[in-house]
């Protein structure tokens, strides 16, 4: 009996220690409680924020792409992973209640992410100016082998004609959001006066489940061009999960 009560007041004790070091995290990570702060570079991105479609979107969490430059790391653009905020907690917590996290792994929460049913956004934002064919140039890398044996070569050229001839320059925003009917919208927008897209018209609409979770691996998945953010939004994740189980005992408790 003692034995086997001991391992669980250790889970319990690291159960804990792990939503502190969150709570810790995110005072780390922002500036102040409506923004979150992209360390390396510096740049903002709002906490909640509204898109053009779907209801209220929460971030996850910020890192930065890096290039290598006669083997020097430069830094090309911050990058963000919004979720549509309610739907995309009552998912982790169904997940979660099915032992679905067991491991508490990064991993298994940026899969939840990428899996979930629910809208979800990447928001890109330029640190440097480069050309539209640099961008897409990793991405395509990453998708080309996925497309190519699904057939969807041409969906592929049709989203790599959007940044054909671009000049991107530094403070623009490129934002990527995946619908759950499988619809990617795709928005550039060049150093924009404010951070409210919730009337701006996608630039781009492909329709494509698997040019839309292909992209998306890109960043969450296991070769992520942004391993560091990974990170970031697990942690967000945690965040979500935890404010829903608040919310559950709460209305459990009779307090609403």
């Amino acid at each position: 009996m003692f034995q086997s009560a001991c391992p669980t007041a250790r889970s319990v004790v690291l159960t804990t220690s792990r939503l502190c070091l969150h709570r810790l995290a995110v005072h780390c990570m922002t500036a102040d409680s409506q923004v979150i702060t992209e360390k390396a570079t510096g740049v903002t991105f709002p906490q909640v924020a509204k898109f053009w479609q779907g209801e209220s979107y929460r971030c996850m969490g910020a890192g930065v792409r890096t290039k290598k430059v006669a083997f020097v790391g430069v830094k090309v653009y911050a990058v963000a992973l919004y979720v549509e905020a309610e739907p995309a907690a009552n998912e982790l917590g169904i997940r979660h209640r099915g032992g679905f996290f067991t491991d508490d792994s990064d991993d298994d929460y940026n899969l939840a992410l990428t899996d979930g049913a629910f809208s979800k956004l990447i928001q890109v934002q330029l640190v440097r100016k480069i050309e539209g064919e640099q961008f897409f140039g990793a991405i395509e890398e990453a998708l080309t082998p996925r497309l190519g044996v699904t057939g969807e070569m041409a969906t592929l050229n049709n989203f790599k004609q959007f940044f054909h001839g671009k000049s991107l320059e530094k403070g623009t925003n490129i934002l990527l959001l995946w619908k759950t009917e499988g619809v990617l919208d795709v928005v550039a927008k060049s150093n924009p006066d404010s951070q409210d897209y919730s009337q701006v018209k996608p630039d781009l609409s492909i329709e494509s489940p698997g040019l839309c979770r292909a992209l998306f691996e890109v960043y969450t998945g296991s070769s992520s061009v942004v391993p560091e953010a990974k990170k970031s939004w697990a942690d967000g994740a945690r965040r979500l999960l935890e404010s829903d189980e608040v919310r559950r005992n709460s209305r459990k408790s009779g307090g609403g």
